[in-house]
């Protein structure tokens, strides 16, 4: 016979946008559930942003030697652990996941160790026991798009690149956006013969065309490889290598393949359609400004929901809708000004309009650029430079947009999304005094 479960919320999926609305959900007094199969913290935490930055930071370590001998330093060896790497961010995410559960529990959250399977739209099955509840909440994320090759079952993804069994010498990494440009910058940085491959002409079609094709000009600086404007027409494994054919008798071998082609929803377990929820044309839940789905008793939040695919977005997401669950008058999500970033080498981060954007929206805009040679690779032979752009509303001087590529980007947007996101303006930047010397003093001195 079934257990049988009664919550006021149930929470499917465990990653940051699911654990936070479970965590205020039952603080708020809520009887609440969550059912996650996978290890807590989502992709974000197990392969996503956490090791995905914990390797950037290993991969910059080479580089970083390099300029120390421009500063008189002598290395005299170096040697690179893989499997060293590996084991210390399998310890580190395992510490973080017990933190999700303490948090969870201490809120008093039950956890489901299981998949969770609708069998309607009013309860759920996770593993041999029947959920009902007043409320549902989908937060169970997106997962890596494969294209069909003969050689797919050997063909990684991000979710398998942070535990590969050893480096590859010579990889191809398929597609342009933000998770091919930083695991290229990864392996690049850690020694591989790195090649992107994208069917454009340029990485990251949606950030401001210009610094894209700054931070492709300085990644190619750095040894990154690129075929643009081409794309493979097969590719198979054999005998431990990749073949790569791009017709006209154009073969290349790979010891490994990397496709960063997107995300799609990651729903195979699930079983939406005995809901009958409405779904978009890429099959992401659709849901209204309060993240109702189609049925009134189901929310969803997210990259589920395909709006704006980022970790403290599913997180604010998460707050509104709970807050939100004890409000008359209901407040509307702002996807407004949200900063971002690449973790790239060099970094590169941005908020607001991108200069295209700003041209279709407003009658007359100012961009104002510096690209300089920063001080820490002024006595090497470095050709690393920062590029600043910034774009502002000529009609009452707000800044729309600023984007960054440089060392430190990310953290130096963050700052200064503060200014964006709070209708600044270019002259209140020009009042404030910069600390010299640094790259961010640059955003306060910009001139035409």
């Amino acid at each position: 016979m079934q257990k049988k479960y009664n919550f006021d919320l149930f929470v499917i999926g465990g990653g940051s946008g699911g654990v936070r609305a479970a965590r205020v959900a039952s603080s708020n007094g809520l009887k609440v559930g969550l059912a996650e199969g996978w290890d807590l913290g989502g992709t974000c935490v197990n392969r996503g942003c956490i090791p995905k930055k914990l390797y950037s930071f290993s991969s910059h370590f080479w580089e970083e030697m390099e300029i120390m001998k421009s500063f008189g330093w002598s290395v005299k060896s170096s040697k690179f652990d893989w499997t060293q790497l590996v084991k210390n961010k399998r310890k580190e995410l395992l510490r973080l996941n017990k933190i999700y559960k303490d948090l969870l529990k201490k809120s008093g959250v039950t956890i489901f160790n299981e998949y969770a399977s609708f069998q309607g739209k009013n309860f759920l099955k996770v593993g041999k026991k029947k959920i009902s509840s007043k409320k549902f909440l989908i937060a169970v994320g997106t997962k890596p798009k494969k294209l069909k090759f003969s050689a797919n079952d050997e063909i990684i993804t991000s979710d398998d690149a942070f535990d590969l069994k050893e480096l590859p010498k010579k990889i191809l990494i398929l597609g342009g956006g933000y998770i091919a440009v930083e695991f290229a910058s990864i392996f690049n940085g850690l020694g591989v013969d790195t090649t992107v491959c994208i069917r454009g002409k340029k990485i990251l079609k949606d950030f401001d065309d210009e610094i894209s094709s700054i931070l492709m000009e300085q990644m190619s600086f750095k040894g990154v490889k690129f075929i643009t404007e081409n794309f493979p027409n097969e590719i198979s494994f054999s005998r431990n290598f990749f073949t790569v054919d791009f017709g006209r008798n154009n073969n290349f071998k790979y010891d490994l393949v990397f496709q960063a082609l997107g995300r799609e929803p990651n729903l195979d377990k699930l079983n939406i359609d005995n809901t009958k929820i409405t779904r978009s044309s890429d099959g992401s839940i659709v849901v209204n400004d309060y993240f109702r789905t189609s049925k009134k008793n189901v929310y969803a939040i997210g990259d589920i929901i395909n709006r704006i695919q980022l970790t403290p977005v599913a997180i604010s997401e998460a707050m509104n809708l709970i807050d939100n669950f004890s409000r008359k008058n209901k407040i509307k999500f702002k996807y407004e000004n949200i900063p971002t970033a690449v973790f790239s080498n060099p970094n590169l981060a941005t908020v607001g309009l991108t200069e295209k954007q700003a041209k279709k929206k407003y009658k007359k805009i100012a961009v104002f650029k510096s690209n300089f040679k920063p001080l820490k690779h002024s006595l090497s032979d470095s050709k690393e430079r920062v590029f600043i752009k910034l774009i502002v509303n000529s009609l009452n001087d707000k800044i729309l947009g600023l984007h960054y590529v440089g060392e430190n980007a990310p953290e130096i947007i963050q700052g200064f999304s503060v200014a964006v996101v709070n209708g600044l303006t270019k002259k209140q930047l020009d009042d404030t005094i910069g600390i010299h010397p640094t790259s961010a003093e640059e955003i306060v001195t910009l001139k035409k």
